[in-house]
């Protein structure tokens, strides 16, 4: 019994520890998600987008600086986008960068790893190329339109324009910080339970392999889908037992691809589209996190 109790407790401070870590930096996020949603139209800016293909995705793959900073709301923001007549590409490569391209998600990595600043620099670099590159392999395809459900071109685009301005900003940050801050408390336990629970032998034994520690955790970011403000601080509770490229790798790809994600996407997008694209993506989270394992030397 005394043993069970110890685990209890084990759990319990784990948990709360990474609760309150983050706390505040959902608080920022949320803060500004809103702001941006109540005072930035993403059709503006992307008005101003040159012809050329390359620039063109290349600035597109920044605007997670300047438009909502989480998954949650970078998915209505795609759809709108291809509703605003952007190509399919276009949209994909804001989807995938955005939760990782902007400054919530840098300013949360920097403190959650900050005995090595490289890692908030390698994670942005990483999901910026990432992105841009399975944006542009989809300009490729001729017909785009042909990626889409055909139900999209009929589904109304639900939006708040109509409510007051003053309760307005509230019902937004009501619905993104309950969203974020459900996925946080799901993720926080999680990652709580396992680290008590498994016995430590076996996660350094996996932790410890260049390889299937990456595994282990593209698994554990497509099941887990915690936001991207906050994941950092998920990350660092394995660091004592995972590489470093594992960490990387769970940093990327679960912020572009999940179980929560997925099912948002599927009412806009193919199924095969939807497989192709995470395929596409975990293919390269895993090369990052295996580079990062192999050349990267981290004072972590």
């Amino acid at each position: 019994m005394s043993g069970i109790l110890n685990q209890a407790q084990e759990v319990f401070t784990l948990f709360l520890g990474l609760i309150i870590e983050a706390f505040p930096f959902i608080i920022l996020g949320v803060t500004i998600s809103t702001l941006i949603a109540l005072y930035i139209k993403e059709e503006k800016i992307l008005t101003y987008l040159p012809k050329n293909k390359f620039i063109s995705h290349a600035l597109v793959a920044f605007l997670g600086i300047f438009i909502p900073v989480c998954e949650c709301g970078n998915i209505p923001v795609a759809r709108r986008l291809i509703s605003k007549k952007f190509s399919v590409s276009q949209a994909t490569t804001f989807l995938l960068a955005a939760p990782i391209v902007n400054p919530i998600t840098f300013i949360t990595t920097l403190e959650a790893f900050n005995v090595d600043k490289n890692i908030a620099l390698i994670r942005i670099a990483s999901g910026y190329v990432i992105a841009l590159t399975i944006g542009l392999v989809v300009s490729f395809k001729k017909n785009q339109n042909s990626l889409l459900k055909p139900e999209f071109y009929r589904e109304t685009c639900h939006s708040e324009e109509h409510d007051q301005e003053k309760h307005r900003g509230l019902k937004i940050f009501q619905k993104e910080f309950i969203g974020v801050f459900k996925l946080l408390f799901i993720g926080a336990f999680i990652a709580a339970l396992t680290q008590a629970i498994i016995p430590r032998e076996v996660l350094n034994t996996l932790g410890a392999h260049p390889i299937l520690s990456i595994l282990a955790m593209v698994v554990l970011g497509f099941v887990v889908s915690i936001c991207s403000n906050v994941d950092a601080f998920f990350a660092l509770s394995y660091s004592s037992s995972f590489t470093l490229g594992s960490l990387m790798t769970f940093m990327i790809f679960g912020p572009m691809i999940d179980i929560k994600i997925l099912s948002m996407l599927k009412n806009t997008f193919k199924g095969k589209f939807l497989l192709w694209l995470s395929v596409g993506v975990a293919v390269c989270s895993v090369l990052v996190g295996i580079g990062v394992n192999i050349f990267y030397r981290s004072s972590l």
